[in-house]
């Protein structure tokens, strides 16, 4: 077979690719197949086969898939040499097919079917099977017979047990060879095995002697909330207050782990395929680890960013239009803050600590830039104005990261724009509509806000209107529906766009609106009437509450105190109040050990309503329940209504600390979060000795957990702080607590007929054998809450729950040994052993179906 028109298309002096050699038509015995994926002019893979000596080849412009369900556009090129098969670099400029070719997967390939591979191809249905790193199972390349130029094929997985629903090879984006995204290979950066290979000491960025007192260890975080800044008229001025350009574009959080880049926008959504560009990052970070936050933006000409310019890479999905535009309009990431490093959480750390460590351990390189601190001086205002910025923030520099709006840091805004929900649209001259109907937020109440009928062009007015169609109701979604033009259209509120105006009018009306984009990062619920304060109603938090590390929030010579933590003044009451008559421990005990487990207890709280156990007087007096929370407590809690009742959460330090000084010892969160309040996250295994010596609690365990591994699923033991122990299975949100109890009494049953003697089955206490195990299966109901990890509980010596390594599931164990006293050390020192409870959900079709095997 001839390669003449490869090398026909081809300057060997220019391009690295390999030249043409000699073309043997004898047939390799175990032939090879390569995918290589072509940033050249537009995104494609190539996929080729080794057949007649040559790579036949052909353009995929969305790539090879091992979805059946999907057929994907295949156009055949000239064949390539053998040698191409390995090729990953770049192409130069001005070459045919310019660009970066990543290795995206190799191996080998047979034939199906009695036909040659040649005639195969002459009939136009060519039928076989691949053994790649990525691609596996059978596949077919059809020819669109009697289409255009006779080159036009489909390629198609079959349905097989190599096929995946839903695959996507965008997902895979890495090279098999060297590690590298498209990015890294277009910007020339080394293998990623070479990076792995430096000495560990080169790639940590820093151990704990190098960070400040207040850096906590600790594993690093699944999510976090971004901190806000609180609008204001203008910044203040002082040393203890610098200034940032307000870049006018999406809000990002940069998990960086091992070579890994995990972007995540407001609303919790992964946006990191929107911006290839910017997987260089970790290359750039002294650091394994690192949590950091940033602003994605496009600039114009004049080097200032505009949310407009940003449109379009928040509103495109396909692969090869996002490989496009991040030429024709990339992004920069404006670094500001970072929040985690190398196993330490930084985030109570002041801003100026955390500062200085961002800028030892990131190297900026376009297209990541380290934000600029400025003092604030009168010419910034003017020079804002001037060149067109949309704003400043001012962050206080003894501020800690506070997982919400803050007065800590404050934004000043030269144009007046925010977000705003879509309610609607009415109609118009024009193609599509004529305005949109926005709306925001008072409380519970959405009003009406006005309308915007400029800012738009046909594109977007065509996007929009697609868009809104899936979201048309009848009824107006305001309280008191406004006047609009008939024929108006009322929409779920669900869309929210970004749109600058003059101003607002007295009766809420907004002036002269322009569009701006879509805001896919805001969630509707967040958007609400934006009022800029005065600066004396705005002031740096007057107490800090940072403390050095291993030193006590709350010292011994204070009954009474009063403090600021996340920007919420808390007062805490009656200090010496003993709450363990037996130990002595006091209230302050309690708080300052709830102070130091909060970065290892709060995740474990999130979204999760509580019901409180509250122990006024201490453990040795009455307690009572309390689920509906009064009115009385603070404003800047959480709440959520959850079954007619108002149910408060802790999510941050001031919370947890707030519900601890009401004599809430232990902390009861849902065993479901409210995005998925009716779906448990795990199935609890709960066991309860019955007089019974805590090695059979111990036994029961282990027996537990071998039945666990027969059935393929992984469980997390803890102690309950009392006498029994809890094993978590974490599972998907998707299942019901019916599921969950369900599959929990079919554990039950089966590991009760393994050891009969172990346990007792008796619902009523009364009627339990003594000297034996309750498996307590029941405990998975919807409604039910349980003893979180690391909290203390109500019993003599202030034990904790505490998550336990299997291999500490053991006889000996002795539940009572981890306190409040000592149990921050083993915390400290082990991280959280509960982290993969969050992480790691576990389906459960297959494991039912072992089940049903067993119990047959």
């Amino acid at each position: 077979m001839s390669l003449k028109e490869y090398a026909r298309k081809r300057r060997f002096e220019d391009t690295p690719e390999p030249k043409p050699g000699p073309v043997s038509a004898e047939a390799a015995p175990n032939p090879r197949f390569f995918v290589q994926r072509h940033h050249a002019s537009h995104l494609h893979y190539d996929f080729r086969l080794e057949i007649g000596g040559t790579l036949k080849s052909w353009a995929v412009p969305k790539g090879p898939t091992l979805d059946p369900a999907v057929k994907h556009f295949a156009a055949m090129v000239e064949d390539h040499p053998l040698d191409y098969g390995n090729f990953e670099g770049n192409i130069p400029a001005g070459n045919y097919g310019a660009g970066s070719v990543m290795l995206w997967d190799r191996g080998t390939f047979e034939m199906l079917g009695d036909l040659p591979p040649e005639k195969q191809l002459e009939r136009g249905d060519f039928k076989f099977h691949l053994r790649g790193e990525k691609l596996n199972g059978d596949f077919a390349l059809v020819l669109m017979k009697g289409r255009g130029k006779g080159n036009e094929w489909l390629i198609l997985k079959k349905r097989d047990d190599a096929a995946v629903e839903g695959w996507d090879p965008e997902d895979h984006a890495r090279s098999i060879l060297t590690g590298r995204t498209q990015e890294e290979i277009a910007k020339d950066l080394p293998a990623k095995k070479s990076a792995a290979a430096k000495p560990r000491s080169q790639k940590k960025a820093a151990s704990k002697n190098e960070l400040p007192a207040g850096a906590r260890k600790a594993a690093m975080p699944e999510a976090v909330t971004a901190m806000a800044a609180t609008l204001v008229t203008e910044l203040p001025a002082g040393a203890q207050w610098k200034v940032e350009i307000k870049w006018d574009g999406v809000r990002a959080l940069c998990f960086v782990d091992h070579g890994e880049l995990r972007i995540v926008s407001r609303t919790g959504n992964r946006c990191e395929r929107q911006y290839p560009e910017l997987t260089v990052l970790p290359r750039l970070l002294k650091a394994e680890q690192a949590i950091l936050d940033a602003e994605i933006a496009v600039l114009d000409d004049k080097g200032v960013s505009s949310f407009e310019k940003i449109q379009p890479r928040i509103m495109t999905a396909d692969a090869a239009a996002i490989a496009h535009l991040s030429r024709t309009n990339p992004v920069r990431l404006f670094v500001f803050d970072i929040l985690y490093l190398d196993g330490y959480d930084l985030r109570d750390l002041e801003f100026q600590e955390r500062r200085k460590i961002l800028e030892r351990v990131l190297e900026p390189k376009e297209p990541v830039t380290l934000s600029q601190l400025f003092d604030n001086v009168p010419e910034l205002i003017d020079l804002a104005k001037q060149h067109g910025l949309e704003g400043l923030v001012a962050k206080c520099v003894t501020s800690t990261y506070q997982p919400r709006r803050s007065a800590d840091w404050l934004k000043w805004k030269a144009v007046s724009e925010q977000e705003f929900i879509i309610c609607g649209y009415t109609p118009g001259e024009r193609d599509f509509f004529g305005s949109l109907v926005l709306g925001l937020y008072e409380g519970e109440r959405l009003v009406y806000t006005g309308n915007v009928g400029t800012g738009f062009n046909q594109k977007t007015l065509k996007q929009l209107f697609e868009l809104m169609q899936p979201l048309i109701v009848k009824a107006s979604p305001f309280e008191h529906a406004p006047k609009l033009p008939k024929g108006s259209v009322f929409l779920e509120p669900k869309l929210v766009c970004e749109a600058k105006y003059a101003q607002f009018t007295k009766d809420g009306i907004l002036r002269a609106p322009v569009y701006l984009g879509l805001r896919t990062d805001v969630p509707p619920e967040k958007c609400v009437r934006e009022k800029a304060k005065t600066p004396k109603a705005v002031k740096a938090k007057p107490t800090k509450a940072a403390k050095p590390n291993g030193a006590a929030l709350l010292v011994a010579s204070q009954k009474e105190v009063s403090l600021t933590l996340d920007g919420h003044a808390l007062k805490f009451t009656n200090l010496d109040k003993v709450f363990y008559p037996r130990e002595g421990y006091t209230k302050r005990d309690l708080l300052n050990y709830y102070d130091a487990a909060a970065s290892f207890l709060l995740p474990h709280l999130k979204d999760r309503p509580l019901s409180l156990k509250r122990y006024p007087n201490g453990i040795d007096h009455p307690f009572f329940f309390q689920k509906d929370s009064p009115e009385s407590f603070p404003s800047w809690l959480r709440f959520e209504i959850v079954d007619d009742l108002r149910y408060v959460f802790a999510e941050d330090r001031a919370s947890l600390l707030y519900l601890t000084n009401l004599g809430c010892i232990d902390q009861n969160p849902y065993q479901s979060r409210v995005p998925t309040i009716h779906n448990p996250d795990w199935i609890l295994i709960d066991l309860d000795p019955q007089e019974c010596a805590f090695d059979q609690i111990v036994e029961a365990a282990q027996l537990v957990r071998g039945l666990l591994d027969e059935l393929g699923l992984r469980g997390y033991p803890k102690t309950t702080g009392g006498d029994g122990m809890h094993v978590y299975v974490p599972i998907q949100p998707s299942y019901t607590y019916e599921q969950s109890r369900q599959f929990a009494e079919v554990l039950a049953r089966l590991v009760i007929e393994r050891r009969p003697k172990l346990f007792t089955t008796p619902r009523s206490v009364a009627k339990r054998e003594k000297g034996r195990v309750y498996f307590d299966y029941l405990q998975n109901g919807e409604g039910k809450t349980i003893a979180a990890p690391y909290v203390a509980r109500a019993y003599d010596a202030a034990p904790v729950a505490t998550p336990l390594e299997w291999s500490e599931v053991a006889p000996g164990l002795d539940p009572k040994q981890f306190t409040i006293r000592n149990a921050i050390k083993r915390f400290e020192e082990r991280g959280d052993l509960f982290a993969d409870v969050l992480k790691k959900p576990q389906k459960l079709e297959k494991a039912f179906k072992k089940l049903s095997a067993l119990l047959s």
